[in-house]
């Protein structure tokens, strides 16, 4: 949600964004909710699950490097060694876009 007020307060004049943020306040009750708290600090570090339709879920640690001067971010997805969401990456990483099942 921070990242997205950011977002707005650095592109007021962006009828896209305006578009999207007014999108997701008439259709979700708590994107509303949220909007209306008012938090505005975007976020530096989380945890992310992605939901692999083989291999199940996968919780990986997600950081954002922000390059404010050219207006990136570079999310980067890692997990500790040796857990089995590494193993779940490694797996990935052989695999590719095949088909693990028969």
């Amino acid at each position: 949600m921070g990242t997205l007020r950011a977002a707005q307060a650095r592109y007021p004049g962006d009828p896209d964004l305006a578009q999207m943020i007014a999108e997701l306040r008439r259709r979700s009750p708590r994107f509303e909710e949220l909007w209306r708290e008012g938090r505005s600090s975007p976020w530096r570090a989380a945890t992310k699950t992605i939901n692999h339709p083989e291999l199940g879920p996968i919780a990986l640690d997600c950081d954002t490097l922000l390059l404010p001067d050219t207006n990136q971010t570079v999310l980067v997805y890692s997990t500790e060694p040796g857990t089995a969401e590494a193993a779940a990456l490694d797996l990935l990483r052989v695999t590719g876009l095949q088909s693990l099942a028969p």
